[in-house]
């Protein structure tokens, strides 16, 4: 892939190919692993078997299926939206801050830390029923969540590290351009809006096949 340079050498000019430099996923990647900790720790909370740490579960998971069974499907999408645009509002505001770098590594491990409660929770509750219940239900709109976090964190992590150079007025940092940040988490909500479609659409089909209560 190439880039063109016009160089202007008397009356006409000069075009000069360029190879642009090929686009880097380790960041992207650091993050899929900070996400794959969070999700360890989560796991390891619950077969430590917590009494107190099970019952708080159980109580918020069977309030989340009673609730979600006497929504609609407008409802439910409603709110597997509302959620996910909060969890991409939030990377989005901290990359904005000079000094946020820290916190969003953090963020993935969060979340990696919830999902790993709740798989290990229904599986350690349920068994197979809950391995299924992940399979068929959580999960998939999840890979889609995890992905757009990915890229999120990452656009965040760059307009962060940018904003820190030019406030240090280093020359060698590069200039943050907002347009395209915003571009960048559009693209994310965009992987958002189809995983509360797809969470929604995978609860109303395969639900009543699980009876937790």
């Amino acid at each position: 892939m190439f880039r063109v340079i016009k160089k202007r050498t008397g009356r006409l000019p000069r075009v000069q190919a360029v190879p642009l430099q090929k686009r880097s996923y380790s960041q992207e990647l650091f993050i899929f692993f900070l996400f794959l900790a969070g999700v360890f720790i989560g796991t390891l909370a619950v077969r430590k078997n917590s009494s107190l740490l099970l019952e708080r579960l159980l109580t918020l998971f069977e309030n989340y299926i009673t609730v979600k069974a006497k929504q609609s499907f407008a409802v439910n999408f409603a709110s597997a939206l509302f959620r996910q645009l909060l969890l991409f509002l939030t990377p989005f505001c901290i990359g904005l801050c000079a000094v946020g770098m820290p916190f969003l590594y953090l963020l993935p491990i969060a979340y990696g830390c919830g999902t790993g409660l709740i798989g290990a929770y229904l599986y350690h509750t349920y068994r197979l029923k809950g391995i299924g219940y992940c399979a068929l239900i959580l999960y998939p709109g999840q890979v889609l969540t995890v992905a757009a976090l990915q890229f999120a964190c990452a656009a965040a992590i760059g307009m962060s590290r940018a904003l820190m150079a030019d406030l240090l007025q280093n020359d060698a940092g590069e200039r943050p351009v907002f347009r395209a940040y915003c571009v960048r988490f559009l693209i994310a909500v965009g992987f958002a809006v189809g995983a509360a479609v797809l969470e929604t659409a995978l609860h109303t089909v395969f639900s009543g096949y699980f009876q937790f209560s």
